[in-house]
């Protein structure tokens, strides 16, 4: 009977080393799962959210028109619809209110300029770069605070929730509020986004939400982005523009992550948590006939979808400088189709974007 308790003692400690083995082998098991989901700086990478999308749709006598059909081709109906004015233009109210009644949430882009400077719409110089009424000192200093508050009356009387847009892409080299052209600097750039935010609020426009949308990094081409950030009080959403233009014409084909992720990680490092939405993007066709463009936009959604904070993306649906609309062709056209299906179903809301909810409304499926 003496035995006993040195069985005893064997059981226990071979029964704790099992444990001690499983719950290692478990451990592992547990850590090659987080390794999988883990950067090479360290940091995990998010799981899979959903996106909300938007598009920029080409004059037509029928916004509705042209919604719904934009809306068959992709297969869900777009949350927003981006559009653009001039200061010196009215206030497209019955649009902005078409928009609306449409349940998609208007992202109206108010440039300061003379759109018809220049030889032609898509010039690039001193014409249309060059205009000193519109200095952005100026803007800041007051000088076109009647046109402001026309604006900011107007968007203010729709009651609807309405993103403003203003200056977009400013570190860019093509616009004349953009910095370091027309004799504007970044510290103008910030002085003008704040007086005219702050004259918005001033009038009570508190359905107007600011939407802060720089071009992604270029070399040779862009500015400092940080140096024209308004700050976190001034800013609701962070924007992102970017295209790939495939190749010729001084251009290579760059893929969605090569395009946006410098981009991306300089606005999380901005001040604030504020949401990120890919503002303006779309991609010429390759040299692969529909399938270049086909991959390109799987892998803008997939991409998309993984990024901190990421809410969206706009497309940009129009036949200008390339065809970038999304039926270029048929292949790209049932690429946008099945990702955006994807996308737009997934459960959970992008993570770390504390003001992401309630930024549109949730995307359905085409009637």
């Amino acid at each position: 009977m003496r035995m006993l308790p040195t069985i005893m003692r064997t059981l226990r400690a071979a029964f704790a080393m099992g444990l001690a083995a499983a719950l290692m082998a478990a451990c592992v098991g547990c850590a090659a799962k987080t390794n999988d989901a883990v950067d090479e700086d360290g940091t995990a990478t998010p799981a899979a959210h959903a996106l909300q999308w938007g598009v920029y749709l080409p004059p037509a006598d029928s916004l509705s028109n042209s919604y719904a059909q934009v809306a068959g081709i992709a297969g869900a109906r777009p949350n927003y619809v981006l559009s653009f004015s001039a200061l010196m233009q009215p206030v497209p109210a019955a649009q902005l209110q078409e928009i609306a009644s449409l349940g998609a949430t208007p992202i109206l882009s108010l440039e300061p300029w003379d759109p018809n400077a220049g030889a032609a719409e898509n010039s690039i110089g001193d014409a249309r770069t060059e205009q000193p009424e519109f200095a952005l000192a100026r803007i800041a200093a007051g000088g076109h605070d009647a046109d402001l508050t026309r604006w900011a009356t107007g968007l203010r009387d729709l009651g609807s929730t309405v993103m403003l847009r203003f200056a977009h892409e400013m570190n860019g080299d093509w616009y004349p509020w953009a910095v370091g052209v027309n004799g504007n600097t970044s510290d103008d750039y910030v002085a003008a986004w704040r007086h005219v935010h702050d004259l918005f609020r001033s009038v009570g426009a508190s359905n107007v939400r600011f939407l802060w949308s720089p071009n992604v990094p270029v070399a040779g081409q862009t500015s400092d982005l940080a140096a024209a950030y308004p700050g976190a009080d001034m800013v609701d959403i962070l924007g992102l523009d970017g295209y790939n233009w495939g190749t010729g014409d001084g251009h290579e084909w760059t893929e969605p992550d090569v395009l946006f992720d410098e981009g991306l990680n300089q606005l999380r490092a901005l001040d604030g948590r504020q949401p990120i939405l890919i503002s303006e993007t779309a991609s010429a066709e390759g040299s692969g006939p529909g399938q270049s463009k086909a991959q390109w936009i799987a892998k803008l959604m997939s991409h998309g979808s993984s990024q901190k904070r990421v809410t969206g993306f706009i497309w940009f649906d129009v036949n200008k400088e390339r065809d970038w609309r999304i039926n270029s062709s048929q292949a790209a056209q049932e690429a946008f189709k099945a990702s955006l299906a994807k996308v737009i179903s997934i459960a959970s809301a992008p993570p770390d974007s504390p003001g992401a909810a309630g930024m549109a409304g949730t995307a359905g499926a085409a009637d």
